[in-house]
């Protein structure tokens, strides 16, 4: 989950102090912190202790060009997962704004529909989001593979869907977020043609706007998630740290002191962490420190949906007649 914070309580001390949403936890629970650590205390006790063992030079500026290509390598690839943090951020706020712009064109439009009626036509788009939250692994939906069934029963107990869609929506096979989406615009263009009592503007465009800007967001998110940066330059970065840390393990042998082992501790320790930080902000739907509170946004969403329809509403979902699931025909 988000960590919240105030720069200002934060000191060059205090920080030593913290422990929870850090990087600590993450990097020293890591076995290759301490295998690079141990690789350096035993150069250092063969070049230090051992007379019969001879180990050649390896000239601390010669570490120079590899460090600073190894410098070049995380700051890009730790300022693409940042850029991308930041762009998942901005589409699941729009999102939310695309339900809450619905919800309020819908008080606009149809001053004098029951709050019952505006839930209902409201409650697939507020859906959709779910969806798409629960499909990213926002819930425990196993990874991302499917919606599990208590994610179902969250549906159908905030009155978001009905049976019968619910057993409709899981028989989709296309993107099923989109697939509420329409039945939210299908639903309104069916009230719109029956509610005498309409605003006087009202018709399927602007809320068609909102529609389609929530279906953006939900296929640049699904679409960004699915393209991570590329393999090979992730595979360049590891591997450069792993060498670029050796060969500084051992150039370090140079100074003949023990204080080299605090010393290259913390260059493994940040290096590391720099890297453990841009590898969660690439993917932020999970549980991790920086990762978003899915539940709470979609949580607020639902509240607030609720608060500009009614706070004393009957929730209560009326299927759609497109969501009715037919029985097969049986044989006689």
């Amino acid at each position: 989950m988000t960590i919240a914070y105030d720069a200002g309580d934060l000191n060059e001390l205090t920080v030593l102090f913290r422990w929870h949403g850090t990087i600590i936890p993450k990097v020293l629970c890591r076995p290759v912190l301490w295998l690079l650590v141990a690789s350096h205390v035993g150069f250092l006790y063969m070049h230090m202790y051992r007379d019969d063992i001879t180990l050649p030079t390896l000239p601390w500026k010669l570490t120079a060009v590899p460090t600073a290509l190894l410098t070049f390598f995380i700051v890009f690839y730790s300022s693409n997962c940042y850029n991308r943090y930041y762009t998942f951020y901005s589409k699941c706020t729009g999102m939310s704004a695309a339900v809450m712009c619905w919800v309020g064109l819908l008080r606009v439009h149809f001053p004098k529909a029951s709050p019952e009626i505006l839930w209902n036509l409201c409650r697939h788009m507020v859906a959709s989001v779910y969806m798409l939250y629960f499909q990213l692994a926002g819930g425990a939906s196993d990874g991302g593979k499917q919606v599990t069934e208590s994610e179902w029963q969250v549906l159908l107990q905030t009155g978001l869907l009905s049976p019968e869609e619910k057993k409709k929506l899981a028989e989709y096979r296309g993107f099923k977020p989109f697939l509420l989406q329409v039945w939210a615009m299908r639903a309104l263009s069916d009230h719109i043609a029956v509610d005498k009592d309409k605003g006087p503007n009202a018709n399927l465009g602007p809320f068609q706007t909102q529609a389609l800007a929530a279906r953006g967001c939900c296929a640049d998110i699904v679409n960004t998630m699915t393209q991570p940066v590329p393999f090979p330059y992730y595979h360049t970065l590891t591997l450069m740290l792993s060498l670029n840390l050796l060969m500084i393990s051992y150039s370090l042998l140079e100074f003949e002191t023990t204080m080299t082992v605090p010393v290259f501790f913390i260059i493994v320790f940040v290096l590391l962490g720099l890297k453990e930080t841009a590898v969660v902000l690439a993917d932020p739907f999970g549980g991790n420190d920086v990762d978003f509170e899915t539940e709470v946004y979609m949580a607020n969403m639902l509240a607030n949906s609720k608060a500009l329809i009614s706070p004393s509403a009957d929730y209560v979902p009326q299927t759609l007649p497109l969501a009715v699931v037919k029985a097969s025909p049986t044989k006689k």
